[in-house]
């Protein structure tokens, strides 16, 4: 919906929303960054919400949110005026663990989507493992670190950068499901020997297991494989953001 103010032209949009980042601006109003499911990474200045949580009782991470935002031609920021929770995830929010799991991965969000760009991929994705998190809560779940490194390599994948763990990204040559590989997160995957080979190097079995990770088989992690993915994916990161 479009409305024009003056000669300010101004469109109101609503939207559901993960709250990504929330910072003091002055006195009582805040900035608050959303990742929403219409408009991608999108900033807003909420008035009062430092001041008073009347005005904007809702504004909490890890819950589904349903914001309201005004939009203005050639502004930075838009302006949050409206906001509820659409879903609730209170088991999730119970957990240190979990909620330590959670943040990780929407600081990862919010560091790979683009700004008002639709990310349908990686929206399904995020709330997907926040729901699990929240669904985990009887305890027979994989671990929050394992749920992580899961996310990570399909966060990776719906957002254009995930990595090839099968054949080399130069040659194309298969590597073979027995068989060890190096792995390069700045090329996209594996580097085979012929290739130049990459510093990293996958053992057979943590490879096979990362595979089963990227297709949402957060349980086929084992030991340390979930710190190792995560290495992996932030080095990705690193390669695409840095």
């Amino acid at each position: 919906m479009a409305l024009r103010s003056g000669r300010v032209l101004r469109s109101r949009i609503r939207t559901d929303a993960l709250l990504v980042r929330k910072t003091p601006f002055g006195d009582a109003d805040a900035i608050v960054t959303f990742f929403t499911e219409e408009r991608g990474i999108v900033s807003a200045l909420a008035r009062s919400a430092m001041k008073s949580s009347k005005r904007f009782p809702s504004l909490e991470p890890m819950h589904l949110l349903h914001v309201g935002l005004e939009e203005r031609v050639g502004a930075e920021l838009g302006v949050l005026v409206e906001s509820a929770i659409a879903r609730t995830r209170l088991v999730l929010t119970a957990s240190l663990d979990r909620l330590e799991a959670a943040g990780h991965a929407l600081r990862w969000v919010r560091r790979a989507a683009p700004p008002l760009t639709p990310e349908p991929a990686l929206w399904a994705v995020i709330n997907g493992f926040l729901d699990d998190l929240d669904a985990d809560g009887a305890g027979d779940g994989p671990a929050p670190t394992a749920r992580l490194a899961g996310l990570g390599f399909r966060l990776l994948a719906a957002i254009g950068w995930g990595l090839d763990l099968e054949r080399c990204v130069h040659c194309g040559r298969d590597c073979g499901e027995s068989s060890s590989a190096f792995v390069d997160p700045a090329a996209g995957g594996l580097v085979c020997r012929a290739c130049g080979g990459a510093r990293l190097l996958l053992r057979e079995g943590r490879r096979a297991r990362f595979l089963a990770s990227t297709m949402g088989d957060d349980g086929a992690l084992r030991g340390d494989d979930a710190t190792a993915a995560l290495e992996l994916i932030e080095a990705t990161l690193a390669a695409h953001t840095e």
